[in-house]
């Protein structure tokens, strides 16, 4: 996303590919569209196939993506490289958290899926910065070769123990495991291995269904608790993770900043600062959600983030209305990093982490994959319609908006999610998700 923030402004200068405010908005949101495709995909290969398997498949449409928007003759094979970038963002905003958590630790679990979001910043401090001293068309080639790399680091990466579990490879598992953990976890390895072989020992042999049988068994499912709370409370946590702000501030800076700071305002040099900002809160954050609980933190941080749109929105309603006279842009800058710290900290890292630890294995590809369609249709509504709610009813209205959606699902969310940190994924999978 973040490189539609450095693309937009230099199309609008393009007089050949002729881009209005309708077609950056497309350029903006057609990536949400076909996010669900990829993550529909992705439920599927992933069971059968494994979670390094779809990685690889991931990067491969990535570069897919790279090569169409480096080469575009045009305005329409933009938006099918950023459309075939949105597949892969399916796929790995589902597979990503899911194999950091079945990787690592309870105790460095949380430390780890934050690193998801510090890689997303850096990503964003890179893009951002190359493509303020360079073309469009270089930004990509260089992103392109950053994807070459980690397509080399996924090929020689390990597949995960729990999937190697659940295909009765044991001993696989058990040298997985060890090479991931050492040997100081042994309880948790031979829990999982013991669910495992208990659940193939009882499940029933196959056997074809008629229609009406599967619907009764889909109801049951959906009547399930360990089915259907761990997903409510996983969709408020999508809807905390993309209308914090964190993604609107990367495509759209150059109308934020200027609001808030004035239009003689270096934005280039903005992002970039506001970006190495958001990579020292998301280093921040590894330590802050390695040592503090999930829920204490998701109160107090999105609170917080909630407050900064109701402050910046009232700053922008009073200078709208003339009762500020002037624009100050070091209180514009305050706000604007306060923001980024607060969602870098905050709701993007704490839905990643709880996404790899709340949905039970048994459910964990139909819920992931309800989850991704929920994030997509999020995402596609708020890039879609961000331009039109500031041209129609300001920065102030849109962000007292967003503000009102992000209370709701923060307090939806906090109030049915139990506590994760510290608990292996089997002790968090078994226990009632509501009293």
């Amino acid at each position: 996303m973040s490189f539609t923030g450095i693309l937009l402004p230099q199309l609008r200068k393009d007089t050949y590919m002729n881009v209005n405010e309708r077609m950056e908005s497309w350029i903006a949101s057609i990536g949400g569209i076909s996010l669900f495709l990829g993550a529909l995909t992705t439920t599927f290969i992933m069971s059968r196939f494994g979670r390094r398997k779809v990685n690889l498949l991931c990067t491969i449409i990535m570069v897919v993506g790279w090569l169409s928007i480096i080469l575009a003759p045009d305005i329409n094979t933009i938006l099918f490289g950023r459309f075939t970038q949105g597949i892969a963002l399916g796929i790995s905003s589902l597979s990503a958290s899911i194999l950091i958590g079945e990787y690592c630790s309870p105790k460095y679990r949380g430390g780890f899926l934050t690193k998801v979001s510090l890689t997303i910043s850096i990503g964003s401090l890179i893009s951002h910065t190359l493509g303020s001293f360079l073309s469009w068309r270089s930004t990509a080639a260089i992103c392109l070769g950053i994807t070459f790399i980690d397509l080399i680091l996924i090929y020689i990466s390990p597949e995960s123990p729990m999937f190697l579990a659940t295909r009765g490879k044991y001993n696989e598992c058990k040298k997985v495991f060890h090479w991931l953990r050492g040997l100081k976890e042994n309880e948790e390895l031979e829990a999982m291995m013991n669910a495992e072989i208990s659940r193939k020992e009882t499940a029933k042999p196959p056997k074809t269904k008629q229609f009406a049988n599967k619907i009764s068994d889909m109801i049951v499912t959906m009547k399930d608790p360990q089915f259907f709370k761990p997903l409510f409370v996983m969709l408020h946590l999508d809807i905390v993770n993309i209308w914090s702000g964190g993604m609107m501030m990367d495509v759209y800076a150059n109308r934020i900043y200027q609001k808030l700071m004035g239009n003689d305002t270096d934005v280039a040099s903005t992002i970039i600062t506001v970006d190495c900002v958001k990579i020292v809160a998301s280093l921040c954050a590894v330590f802050i959600h390695t040592k503090f609980k999930r829920r204490s933190m998701l109160i107090l941080l999105v609170s917080l983030n909630v407050i900064t749109y109701f402050l910046i929105a009232g700053s922008c309603f009073l200078m709208d209305k003339g009762v500020i006279l002037f624009k100050n842009p070091l209180i514009g800058f305050l706000f604007v990093n306060f923001h980024a710290i607060i969602s870098a900290v905050g709701a993007v890292p704490l839905a990643n982490i709880l996404a790899g630890e709340i949905l039970p294995l048994r459910y964990k590809a139909i819920e992931s994959m309800i989850s991704i369609l929920f994030l997509s249709v999020n995402v596609t509504i708020k890039m879609k319609t961000l331009p039109y709610l500031f041209s129609y009813i300001g920065l102030s209205g849109a962000y007292c908006f967003y503000g009102l959606i992000l209370a709701y699902g923060m307090i939806v969310a906090t109030v049915i999610m139990p506590e994760t940190k510290g608990k292996s994924l089997q002790e968090i999978r078994i226990e009632p998700h509501i009293s």
